[in-house]
């Protein structure tokens, strides 16, 4: 972008800068920079108008790809909608260059000092770090000791450090610094991707005059690179197994790890998905155990092993730990970066840089001060009024964070004696004055200055590090720059990084409303399981529950959909058993004592709509709904973004999508995208056979009048008996070839007693099909618990034979 034309006046005359603020938009004269005129050039004549229709379609689109953050009250976590403002953060080529080589060069520091602190530890012995840094530091893991690499020159070696993000801010005078860096396990990444989607959809014109940088060849590189580093381990002749690693659906960036693994084509996988064995890591699928080669870890590293580390970890793998020793897996990034997030460790940084890499530090961190040093703690003591305290070492417990200038002086003169009972807990930090960019003001629809931190992120890559031009810059829209944070009601922003020279042409990224696995040329892990190795079996377990809970709360939203219309209907006028046959129906279904025969049909239906709607009710239809909602969260990765779409529709009240009729319709929406839109692959079976075996059980337990018998009837009980044994059938035998072999014979035998049915006798006398009804009730219980012990838990396997 080079010429700078005035846009109308009217749109930015409100647009005022803060003052003691370096704004990204308006020069200190008042004229606008460059990048932004041609911005608002590239809107329109009416640029208002163009960011208003923006912001309303770009509301749209993360409302129908379901685009959500979790964000925590308490114990719990909530999906909230993805706050993304469509005024991108704009870069120019000249800040780029400078940005870059700052974080790089801060990536590779970093990479030296994780290594030396969890290997040689030669920076502790001379004294160049305070030992106190990691010794006092919460963490600092030391079962990881020994997993640091001493410095070689083997650029193909894996790095301590992998991905690497630096929140980063602009200071009044214009300098970028460093606010915070992320060593742990960095989220954000998915985020940025599909940000960069979205506003690429609602501003096509401006994106596409725009020289801006794209960001599909970062992605490859990433790619690329964890699968180099799979083959230190793997065989040459085998495809490298990669899976991600995530906390699960309660996490607050689970729906990025769900987009990151589908873009990048691997399994998202959780703790309870991983063994250990024999020293290596294993990925237990429904045709046994896999060994794994890459972890691309997103569970903190305090909770990734609960044999070494925190002991109370779901969600880690026991033996993680060991195995990263033995160096049978590579895990990107290694257990143990966050004793390196310390604020105190900012202190040190710029000695540190001259001492390892002998160079300056390009980017500075904000001035920080260790109080464990007399000097610093006398310089904090004395300036308490200027300087914002924050805890040496951020953890559950720690002192909170205190702004000087907003302390009363009792307030001050307690925090003055905090320091001095534990000096080496606190850091004091110059106050830095967040830039502002341009954002919609959500509550007024008008240009607004919000004070912003842009997190940028980097990955290994042969060799050196690669920097993913582009980002997440996080905004507070009330204008207060104290805290910018999204779980505090801040918004969202991609950053477009400008080119001197326009963009080449790009790659066609999907978006995520039709994003689809990549797979690597080299045959790496996919999306979509192919096949029994490729398919976990607790992946197979949520499908198959999935199924269960899909058809359970279809029929009985059928059924609650066609009550109202039958108490209306004159039948019931002439005959009042058939109210009073499907008032028990559903009472039976959703587990809860019938009413007295001569209850008022109105009373009934009243008792019903209570049930269905209380999800403490486990039979009702309320429960049922929040375990199928559990399940698509669990599967996420593994189904198409269609089903993304409702899955949020779901989750919204029941009364505001047309009661259980519009339930109805969603549910045979779903049901159908899952049938007709999925490959039928081993994955796939396991979902039908949940179908199957509900709609089976649904009949045996409740419908004695219902076709028995008839093959042609797609929901009769000789069809799902067909259905059922065609699926086993389908599924490998070999993890326990005998135990398969006994699941198809009773699924034979399931098949054989609904042919053999009288149903003549049932119909005359009701209790002669009780011991019929009692078989098909055990059977599929039976059949349920087989599949649960030979492919989900492998309590049985080909060994106990």
């Amino acid at each position: 972008m080079t010429t700078a034309l005035t846009p109308p006046t009217d749109f930015l005359a409100a647009y005022a800068e803060r003052p003691g603020h370096f704004d990204e938009c308006r020069a200190p004269d008042g004229s606008l920079r460059p990048a932004w005129a041609e911005f608002f050039k590239h809107l329109g004549p009416d640029p208002a108008e163009a960011i208003r229709a923006a912001a309303e379609a770009c509301r749209r689109a993360v409302l129908e790809q379901d685009v959500s953050m979790n964000v925590y009250a308490g114990d719990e976590s909530n999906a909230h909608v993805w706050p993304l403002d469509p005024i991108p953060l704009l870069l120019d080529a000249g800040d780029w260059s400078r940005i870059t080589a700052g974080l790089k060069q801060r990536a590779r520091l970093f990479n030296v000092l994780l290594n030396d602190l969890y290997g040689p530890q030669n920076l502790l012995r001379s004294g160049q770090l305070p030992a106190a840094l990691a010794m006092a530091n919460p963490h600092y893991l030391r079962p990881c000791a020994g997993l640091g690499r001493p410095a070689s020159g083997d650029d193909d070696a894996a790095p301590f450090l992998h991905t690497y993000a630096a929140d980063i801010a602009r200071a009044p005078d214009g300098r970028w610094w460093v606010i915070e860096d992320r060593l742990d396990a960095p989220s954000g990444l998915g985020y940025s991707l599909q940000n960069r989607i979205i506003t690429r959809e609602v501003l096509p014109g401006v994106f596409r005059r725009a020289p801006v940088t794209r960001l599909h060849r970062f992605f490859q590189h990433f790619r690329a690179s964890l699968e180099n580093l799979a083959r230190e381990n793997a065989p040459a002749a085998a495809a490298p197994r990669v899976v991600i690693l995530s906390p699960g659906p309660a996490n607050e960036t689970y729906y990025e790890h769900a987009y990151l693994a589908r873009y990048l084509g691997y399994p998202l996988v959780e703790g309870a998905d991983l063994a250990t064995r024999d020293g290596g890591v294993f990925l237990r699928t429904v045709g046994g155990l896999r060994r794994v080669d890459v972890i691309v870890r997103r569970v903190d590293s305090d909770f990734c092993d609960p044999l070494e580390l925190q002991e109370n970890s779901l969600l880690g793998v026991p033996g993680l730990i060991d195995a990263a020793r033995s160096r049978t897996v590579v895990i990107a990034n290694l257990p143990g970066g966050r004793a390196f997030e310390t604020t105190a460790l900012l202190a040190f940084l710029e000695p540190l840089c001259r001492h390892v890499l002998g160079e300056p530090l390009a980017l500075p961190s904000v001035a920080t001060w260790w109080c464990g040093h007399d000097d610093a703690r006398a310089y904090v003591l004395e300036n308490l009024h200027g300087l914002v305290i924050k805890p040496a070492f951020p953890a559950p417990g720690a002192a909170p964070l205190h702004y000087g200038p907003a302390l009363s002086d009792d307030a001050r003169a307690a925090l003055a004696r905090e320091i001095e009972l534990r000096p080496w807990a606190s850091c004091g930090q110059e106050r830095v004055l967040l830039g502002t960019t341009p954002g919609l003001d959500p509550a007024e629809g008008r240009l607004t200055a919000m004070p912003f931190i842009a997190r940028i992120h980097l990955a290994w890559h042969d060799g050196d590090y690669e920097v993913m031009p582009g980002g997440l810059a996080r905004c507070n829209a009330t204008g207060e720059d104290t805290i910018v944070s999204l779980q505090t009601g801040s918004v969202a922003k991609d950053i477009w990084v400008l080119a001197p020279a326009p963009a080449p042409p790009e790659f066609h990224s999907p978006d995520a409303g039709s994003v689809s696995p990549r797979v690597p040329a080299s045959g790496a892990g996919q999306s979509y399981p192919v096949n029994e190795y490729s398919t976990p079996s607790r992946l197979a377990d949520d499908l198959f529950w999935l199924g269960r809970y899909l058809e359970r709360s279809g029929q009985l939203a059928r059924l609650l959909a066609r009550l109202e219309p039958l108490l209306r209907d004159e039948i019931v006028t002439l005959d009042p058993s058939v109210a009073d046959d499907a008032v028990r129906l559903l009472c039976h279904l959703q587990q809860i004592p019938a009413p007295p025969p001569d209850t008022a049909a109105e009373k009934s239906a009243a008792l019903i709509r209570r049930a269905a709607a209380d999800p403490a009710q486990p039979g009702g239809l309320s429960a049922n709904m929040a375990r199928l909602a559990r399940n698509l969260e669990a599967v996420k990765s593994w189904l198409p973004p269609e089903a993304w779409q409702i899955a949020r529709r779901l989750r919204e009240p029941r009364h505001a999508s047309g009661g259980a009729a519009g339930l109805r319709a969603q549910l045979a929406a779903l049901d159908g995208l899952l049938s007709e839109n999925l490959p039928r692959n081993t994955a796939w079976h396991f979902l039908d056979l949940g179908r199957r075996i509900e709609r089976g059980a649904f009949h045996a337990a409740s419908v004695l009048r219902w076709l028995v018998t008839e093959g042609e009837n797609a929901r009769g009980l000789h069809y799902q008996a067909l259905q059922l044994r065609a699926a086993l059938d389908a599924l490998p035998a070999h993890p326990a070839p005998r135990a398969v072999e006994q699941l198809r014979d009773r699924a034979l035998y399931h098949l054989s007693i609904i042919r053999l049915a009288d149903i003549t006798a049932f119909a005359a006398r009701p209790s002669t099909a009780v011991p019929f009804w009692q078989t098909l009730t055990n059977l599929n219980h039976d059949l349920g618990n087989r599949l649960t012990q030979i492919y989900f838990s492998h309590a049985t396997t080909a060994n106990d034979e």
